[in-house]
């Protein structure tokens, strides 16, 4: 993907604020922090798929491979008044996965380009960001699991563009606002836009003890008149800790309007819908030394979400289709070993979904099991 104007400002931006730290002795320049952090994985399967590539895994590189999945740079620049610069340049495959989410190519992309002010209770956000829903990250050094969820990788958005408020009205509650452009896309794709609301609870003001519950409605669809078919989301987030033993859950619901002409099996326009649930449960041994469990389920009544696993996206029936009826599972057990900020984790994970489809000789499968090996570093 060539740099785009966003980006090129942006970095423009960062390249003059720098050096003006040092031009004015008497007065002191903007603080500026570094950031970054890669991580990188393997993988192999039971199943050989027809394009090598692993059953319900579609954000890995494949089968049998050793890959960079993400690098991540950033940059924070502190400005005057509350404000600050925030940049995030991410490459590997994870930011080819991002650029094709957004309907672009390439293996560098800039999922963070904003700035942000804070005052004494609200935190505003306005460019690109990150999304505030999953129980995962695409940062891949603050996971659990050493593998990708189905959640996080058929369920949600990555990233949007637009602006997001944070109110604090106390260290128990607050609340998020958001209108932004569309998910996963720096441009607009329509006359619409999508908004949000957010309620947070910290139990005794604890970052580690909290429910967040998400509600979403907007334009999400390309095309004339796509204004008009809209996309509903809900999404819950848990984490609680006590002890070595901490707990995240995530529950995701979501409806979108399609025209007949877009679901194989349609003779007028209708809803699709998808959700899902999950936990991950982590002990830590020591302080080098941890386990996981992690348990999903997905369903997809129109198979449009699932389709995007290219095992499913050649079989009519079940992608863009009515009665596709799709139901996903997955479960995943595994340890982490740690020295300080790198980390090396391996798993074994069971992948199984309600349909028999077809492995690289044709014969029929429904369920799979794989081996994940990851390590990875922040700095």
């Amino acid at each position: 993907m060539s740099p785009s104007l966003p980006l090129l400002s942006s970095l423009l931006i960062v390249s003059l604020a720098v050096p003006l730290a040092g031009q004015a002795p008497a007065t002191p320049g903007p603080e500026v922090k570094f950031r970054g952090g890669l991580w990188a994985s393997a993988a192999a399967s039971d199943i050989r798929t027809a394009d090598g590539s692993l059953f319900l895994r579609s954000l890995d590189a494949g089968e049998g491979r050793f890959a960079l999945d993400g690098l991540q740079l950033g940059v924070d620049v502190a400005l005057p008044e509350g404000w600050a610069f925030r940049l995030t340049l991410l490459g590997g495959q994870d930011a080819k996965v991002l650029a094709a989410a957004g309907g672009e190519t390439g293996s560098l992309t800039y999922p963070e380009a904003m700035l942000v002010w804070t005052g004494a209770r609200d935190v505003v956000r306005i460019g690109r960001m990150y999304t505030f829903m999953g129980m995962e990250f695409m940062d891949h050094t603050q996971d659990v699991t050493a593998s990708r969820g189905l959640l996080f990788t058929y369920a949600i958005p990555f990233d949007q563009v637009g602006l997001a408020w944070r109110h604090t009205f106390s260290p128990t509650w607050s609340t998020d606002a958001w209108l932004f452009n569309g998910e996963n896309r720096i441009e607009d794709n329509n006359r619409g836009k999508t908004a949000g609301v957010g309620l947070n609870y910290n139990h005794g003001g604890s970052q580690e003890k909290y429910v967040s519950l998400m509600a979403y409605h907007g334009a999400e669809q390309q095309g004339p008149g796509a204004e008009g078919r809209k996309r509903t989301r809900l999404s819950a987030l848990v984490g609680w800790a006590w002890g070595a033993t901490s707990l995240a859950g995530e529950v995701e619901w979501a409806r979108e309007r399609f025209a007949a002409s877009a679901l194989a099996g349609a003779t007028a326009d209708r809803d699709a819908s998808w959700s899902g649930a999950g936990v991950i449960l982590k002990h830590k041994l020591d302080d080098r030394w941890a386990i996981f469990l992690r348990l999903e389920e997905l369903q997809d009544d129109h198979g449009v979400v699932l389709s995007a696993d290219t095992t499913l996206s050649t079989q009519p029936q079940r992608a863009y289709a009515v009665g596709a009826d799709l139901r996903a599972l997955s479960a995943c057990l595994g340890a982490e070993r740690r020295w300080g900020a790198t980390f090396t984790r391996g798993e074994a994970r069971w992948d199984r979904l309600n349909h028999r489809v077809p492995d690289e000789g044709g014969k029929a499968f429904q369920a799979a099991w794989s081996l994940t090996w990851s390590l990875g570093t922040s700095f």
